[in-house]
């Protein structure tokens, strides 16, 4: 059986470039992977234009795995369903999980345990709807604790530099997925994650039945434990 290739769909105000060092990891394992610039900076664009652009960059051929981090969560699911049988899994990387029939905004709304306990104060608003972290702002909140995981704050100040804006067209629409699909789906749960809660991710996760997988430290462990992660999954 041939070996898959991995779709890496990143996270808010991201790009596809935060896979990096975990693609390093990857092909230093013999294996591919793509991680495209989805259009998170456009205002207006869902889930629908998300998806295009992930099946845009995917292998044209062979097994898939869809890799979904933080707010990509929302995407993942909708490409290994466009992907059906070459979708070998489904990983959900402190991920944001959709719910059919809903827009992920109603969800944050009613259950305010998804997001960790004090995350998202220091966002500027800008055009379009977007909202935006001013440097000092994106360390001490959308990263915080990350450099002293890594003991490297020049890479946390090397990630945060490549952050833009986020509109959020793709929260406030119902999501078009009308039901999980039928592939092996891993939620790899963040211990230490203050951007997304371990403890809702465990919960929701059980309850829709996926397997669970735990990494110790924080919400990116593509720059803080990209070996960890890839070990993980090309286990799977």
């Amino acid at each position: 059986m041939a070996d898959p290739a991995f779709l890496l769909l990143h996270g808010a105000w991201h790009r596809g470039s935060s896979w990096a060092p975990l693609q390093e990891e990857l092909r230093a394992r013999g294996l591919s992977s793509v991680a495209p610039d989805l259009p998170a900076d456009e205002p207006g664009a869902g889930a629908a234009e998300y998806v295009a652009a992930a099946l845009a960059a995917a292998p044209a051929e062979g097994p898939v795995v869809v890799v979904g981090h933080s707010l990509g969560g929302l995407t993942a699911p909708l490409v290994a369903a466009e992907l059906g049988p070459r979708t070998r899994a489904l990983v959900l990387v402190a991920a944001m999980l959709p719910t059919p029939g809903r827009a992920h905004n109603d969800l944050l709304r009613e259950d305010r345990t998804i997001m960790a306990p004090g995350f998202g104060p220091g966002q500027e608003r800008g055009p379009g709807g977007t909202t935006s972290w001013p440097a000092e702002a994106a360390e001490a909140s959308l990263y915080a604790g990350v450099a002293e995981e890594l003991g490297a704050p020049d890479l946390v100040r090397g990630a945060v530099a490549e952050l833009r804006p986020q509109a959020w067209a793709i929260g406030r629409e119902v999501t078009p997925l009308a039901a999980w699909p039928s592939v092996r789906t891993v939620s790899v749960v963040c211990a230490q994650d203050r951007v997304v809660n371990p403890e809702t991710s465990r919960r929701l996760a059980a309850d829709l039945g996926f397997e669970v997988r735990e990494l110790p430290g924080g919400h990116f462990p593509m720059l803080t434990r990209p070996a960890e992660l890839a070990d993980l999954l090309v286990g799977l």
